[in-house]
């Protein structure tokens, strides 16, 4: 690699370093906070070296991808190699870019192997890509990622023209891959999911390929092929009911079992619980097995675990056990409430389990598991809320987020105290007042709308964390429109149960302009939110806090309280609902007496929620 590539690798793993939570709670908040702001400043300077070594030393040559030479084509094909360390991208996006350039450079000069082997690389970073949207359900890449595996599998056609044995394995790679086009659980897409699947095993298992190609793994094509399969179990489990998809499925989880029995009995250990699970769950999917007996076999496991166990295989059994119990228990409302005092059990324990997780533990992987125990979360009136399940894990995974929404939060709490005492108009029709004096009677209730509202507003930047602590540089497009997705991820969580549903809407509309001309999503609509005017607010106390909030600024510097107001009162009438932009700078005050001390006392609320112990 040339010597600004390793460089910016250096660089990125520095980042991604100092971007990670505390490994211990920290004993001093105001030692820490001041640390915290030193760490952004070397971020800032950091991340602003990146984004100069790729301006300068990268992108002309991206730019010119076409005439680029072979020594340059060669070293980018090793910087790519170099950002994905072992199936681990350090800078996913621009893994994409490298990849998709080198795609044009191999057609362009008609280079086959070259071309099938960057075609799959990129179809892989924009599955990742893809995955990190999965939690908002949105397949942006969906379509591009089906075209890049699809035109790398379609050279089967011509596989005895190709001699290369590694170009082969590509082929029948991205063959196989096929099926992660589909990651939903509509029927259609599990459908074509299925079907991608029986046409790479037909060929996986015919001996003639074997015969060309002895050379290649074929055995672990085979495995990892039935391995994909099993993950149709989500489908059953949203009601799909095709025999020939019940029949393969089965087929596969036994496949996969019994694998991992020949491996278990070489090694001297037991099966992964995750394909245990998949082999079981078929059992009950396909009427073998009643309920009773599948959930009776999740909690015999459940009890087994070991609660210090934080390799992948103790992540299954103490956070992935968790979600599909909820998930399975929820499907019927006798058997819920049956279950009431295990899924409690459960819920209490991950969340001491999620507290003691050293923060290099937490990769994209258990992210995913974490968030979807708050997707499948089985809530009870009179047990464990979810919202105090969600700011638990917040508290617990990203003390910094929990810290920028609880000073949100406290500016909420002054706006909706000032407009109670000065305007409350402002405020009728928020939770149903409908008069000024009702306002007044119900300033508490308004203010802890405002406060809860503030501290959820941002859940869905939980299933992003991973992926924005790997950026050391000034954001592309892709990036943008990924990160903007976390509303989305926040309305799904939010959705999901009684305690969280009335936020839903702050989570949607607080990046969204008052007057409709900017922001996002564009589907947020002002006319449509219940509560309009809390939202507005909500949304202006997150923004000042964004532009005095230092982790905010990769490549530029955070305002200080003057100029923030003054940003605030430029945003009045569009970003920003003039009113409350308005009151905010009636504030300066107040606000700049909080901002003395309120970063540090909501550190501090931050590490005594993370040494609770129950």
């Amino acid at each position: 690699m040339k010597e600004y590539q390793s460089i910016y690798i250096e660089n990125l793993k520095e980042v991604f370093r100092l971007n990670a939570p505390p490994a211990e709670i920290p004993e001093n908040a105001r030692a820490y906070a001041e640390e915290r702001a030193q760490r952004a400043k070397r971020i800032r300077r950091l991340s602003q070296e990146n984004t100069n070594l790729l301006r300068e030393n990268l992108f002309p040559t991206l730019d010119n991808i076409a005439t680029a030479s072979k020594e340059d084509i060669q070293n980018l094909e090793e910087f790519a190699a170099a950002l994905n360390e072992r199936g681990a991208y350090l800078d996913l996006v621009l893994c994409y870019l490298l990849h998709n350039a080198l795609i044009t450079y191999a057609r362009r000069w008609e280079m086959r192997d070259m071309l099938i082997r960057e075609l799959y690389h990129g179809a892989m970073a924009l599955f990742y890509m893809q995955d990190v949207l999965q939690s908002a359900e949105q397949n942006t890449y969906q379509w591009r990622l089906g075209r890049l595996f699809g035109e790398a599998a379609s050279y089967i056609r011509r596989y005895d023209e190709i001699e290369d044995i590694e170009t082969r394995g590509y082929i029948h790679r991205a063959m196989g891959n096929l099926a992660l086009v589909y990651p939903g659980l509509k029927r259609e897409d599990g459908q074509r999911k299925m079907a991608a699947i029986r046409r790479s095993l037909r060929i996986l298992t015919d001996p003639v390929y074997h015969e060309k190609s002895p050379g290649l793994p074929w055995d672990v094509y085979i495995t990892r092929s039935h391995q994909e399969r099993t993950t149709g179990l989500g489908l059953l489990r949203a009601g799909e009911n095709d025999s020939q998809v019940l029949r393969e499925i089965i087929e596969s989880a036994e496949y996969v079992m019994d694998r991992q029995r020949e491996t278990a009995a070489k090694q001297g250990g037991k099966p992964a619980f995750r394909w245990q699970y998949a082999y079981e769950a078929a059992q009950y999917h396909c009427g073998i097995r009643p309920l009773s007996y599948f959930l009776g076999w999740l909690e015999q496991a459940y009890m087994e675990r070991n609660e210090q166990d934080y390799t992948l295989e103790g992540t299954y059994y103490n956070m992935f056990l968790p979600a599909l119990y909820a998930d399975y228990i929820s499907k019927d409302a006798d058997c819920r409430m049956k279950k009431k005092e295990i899924m409690q059990l459960m819920y209490r324990r991950m969340t001491k389990y999620v507290r003691r997780m050293p923060d290099n533990q937490l990769s994209s992987a258990i992210q995913k598991q974490l968030l979807s125990c708050v997707t499948t979360f089985a809530e009870y009136p009179d047990g464990l809320l979810e919202k105090d399940f969600i700011l638990d894990l917040v508290a617990c995974r990203n003390p910094d987020g929990y810290v920028s929404s609880r000073m949100a939060a406290a500016v909420a709490e002054m706006l909706v105290y000032r407009a109670v005492s000065t305007a409350p108009e402002l405020l009728i029709g928020a939770l149903g007042c409908r008069n000024a004096q009702e306002v007044q009677q119900r300033r508490d209730e308004l203010r802890t709308f405002a406060y809860e509202g503030c501290l959820l507003h941002n859940v869905g930047i939980m299933s992003f964390n991973h992926f924005v602590r790997h950026i050391a540089r000034s954001w592309v497009e892709e990036e943008k429109d990924m990160y903007q997705c976390h509303v989305w991820s926040g309305k799904i969580m939010l959705e999901q149960s009684e305690s969280t549903r009335p936020y839903v809407w702050a989570a949607m509309g607080h990046h969204r302009f008052y007057d409709g001309s900017g922001g996002y999503p564009d589907s947020y609509r002002r006319e449509q939110d219940p509560n309009p005017m809390l939202t507005d607010l909500i949304s202006a106390a997150v923004h000042l806090v964004r532009l005095l909030d230092d982790r905010m600024h990769l490549t530029s510097q955070p305002l200080g309280l003057e100029d923030a107001l003054s940003q605030i009162r430029a945003d009045a009438g569009s970003r920003l609902a003039p009113h409350w932009a308005g009151i905010l700078c009636e504030l300066e005050p107040e606000l700049r007496e909080y901002l003395k001390d309120g970063q540090v006392k909501a550190y501090e609320e931050a590490f005594d929620l993370l040494r609770k112990k129950n």
